[in-house]
């Protein structure tokens, strides 16, 4: 079963962030205070917003409430908020929000790593777990700086663009911001070949909690898996991300994973205490969430979409990396492909969006190398949509049409176009037996058989591992 969903992280005083050109509505300063190797630090915060009005905080949720205290004003007078909401009357041009939080305690409590978890001295945490929402007089969405301040032993990494000694939330909400990783933990920076030229940084922050695979070899498992999708797609898909590991007691494999685009790209990767590293390189999740950090979020019910495109592509990827055998994913479409037909049959509004998906991308796959003579692929209708912008910033959301346009443009011939003018509400019924044979691939037993003498087995032949 599939599951996963849909760190730019630098050291306490990014020192290579360039100064932005905006000014911040709104400065979150956080210090952090050590309260044991054993425990994440509790957050001492002063959130400031330019205002001549009254800004409203407003936390996530009721756990957030009820671990955020001592809210106070800018004159230290004390603030109520136990509806999860504190409001605070300018002074002077600015409103200011102090509060204590405890970290630990939150993450303890919520324990779960679509929220918070602790590992021994660390947390890792979506934003908004512990910053409230500001919402401004005037209802525009801020731009909002974070600094942080704390003790040598203690470290935070934020999945937010670095600026100014700080990092920057801007362009979307705090509700939607990614993950950090707060107090003690390991971390490696990573320096990697950017899709459209220079460097990209992948930021991996390693939370406490044993594994049966040693730091090399969970490194160079990253690494590796980084490479190949630089391979693919002709670098590394998103200037910065965050890759947040979380050990997980007991379990074998790679558990779960999560990408959370908001403000910046984090990636959360929970690794079984268990996994052995030939678990590692039969792993499906870290490949596949690097692939959505290469689109954008595609809007309306668009979700087939973005998550057909990881399931399709990722095997691709790992054949091409040498992590996986080529019969071996001709195996997996042949076995997995038939739960997408209801998806087919829906006109991509129900089934499962990841097989539904993945069939429509492979189809979408045949089509390119027919009407391109084997010259492009699917690979070049993503690069191409990616290089026009296409990646998983906030700012990047497009409707289908788009993204099938900039496909398109990067393929010279409206095939995008042309397949979702075939699917979208329309019922479509696949012969996958008649394709497989066409395609010259036969699953006999455990065994996969080709034909070279199948009328599309040219295109067999070039769509795994690539090539004219």
């Amino acid at each position: 079963m599939r599951r996963c969903c849909f760190m730019v992280a630098l050291w306490l005083v990014p020192g290579a962030a360039a100064s932005a050109a905006t000014t911040a509505d709104c400065i979150a300063n956080v210090r952090l205070e050590d309260r044991g190797p054993e425990r994440a630090p509790s957050l001492a915060v002063a959130f400031t917003c330019r205002t001549d009005g009254t800004v409203r905080f407003v936390a996530d949720s009721a756990a957030t409430t009820a671990h955020l205290r001592d809210a106070r004003d800018g004159s230290d007078s004390p603030i109520e908020g136990g509806d999860g909401t504190w409001s605070v009357q300018a002074r002077g041009g600015n409103a200011t929000l102090r509060y204590s939080f405890d970290l630990s305690a939150y993450a303890r409590d919520v324990d779960r790593v679509t929220a918070a978890v602790e590992r021994g001295g660390a947390a890792m945490a979506i934003l908004s777990t512990w910053l409230p929402e500001p919402r401004l007089p005037s209802g525009a969405v801020p731009v909002i700086d974070i600094r942080v301040a704390a003790p040598p032993e203690l470290k935070a990494a934020i999945a937010l663009p670095p600026v100014d000694g700080g990092w920057r939330l801007q362009g979307t909400t705090v509700r939607f911001a990614g993950y950090g990783v707060i107090g003690r933990f390991d971390r490696e920076q990573m320096r990697l070949p950017a899709a459209g030229g220079g460097s990209a940084t992948l930021d991996i922050a390693r939370l406490d909690g044993a594994l049966a695979v040693s730091r090399p070899e969970l490194m160079d498992w990253i690494r590796k898996t980084a490479l190949a999708h630089v391979e693919y797609w002709q670098g590394f898909t998103t200037s910065r991300v965050l890759l947040a590991v979380v050990p997980t007691p007991g379990r074998p494999r790679v558990v779960f994973g999560r990408v959370v685009p908001g403000g910046g790209v984090s990636v959360m990767l929970q690794v079984g205490s268990r996994a052995t590293s030939p678990e590692l390189w039969d792993d499906w999740i870290l490949p596949h969430e690097f692939v959505h950090t290469g689109m954008p979020m595609i809007t309306g019910r668009a979700n087939w979409f973005m998550e057909g495109a990881a399931t399709y592509v990722e095997p691709v990827i790992r054949a091409r990396a040498g992590f996986k055998r080529e019969a071996e994913v001709w195996r997996e479409w042949i076995e997995q492909m038939p739960r997408g037909l209801s998806a087919l049959r829906s006109g991509m509004s129900g089934g499962s969006p990841y097989w539904g998906g993945g069939l429509f991308m492979l189809l979408s796959d045949i089509e390119i190398r027919r009407a391109t003579s084997g010259a492009k692929g699917l690979e070049h209708c993503l690069r191409g949509a990616l290089r026009a912008g296409g990646d998983m910033t906030p700012a990047e959301r497009w409707p289908l049409a788009t993204f099938a346009q900039r496909c398109d443009t990067a393929l010279g011939r409206p095939v995008m176009a042309m397949m979702l003018e075939r699917h979208l509400g329309r019922s479509v019924e696949v012969d996958l037996p008649a394709l497989w044979r066409d395609l010259g691939v036969t699953l006999n037993g455990a065994r996969i058989e080709t034909d070279d003498s199948a009328p599309l087995a040219w295109i067999r032949r070039i769509l795994v591992m690539g090539g004219a």
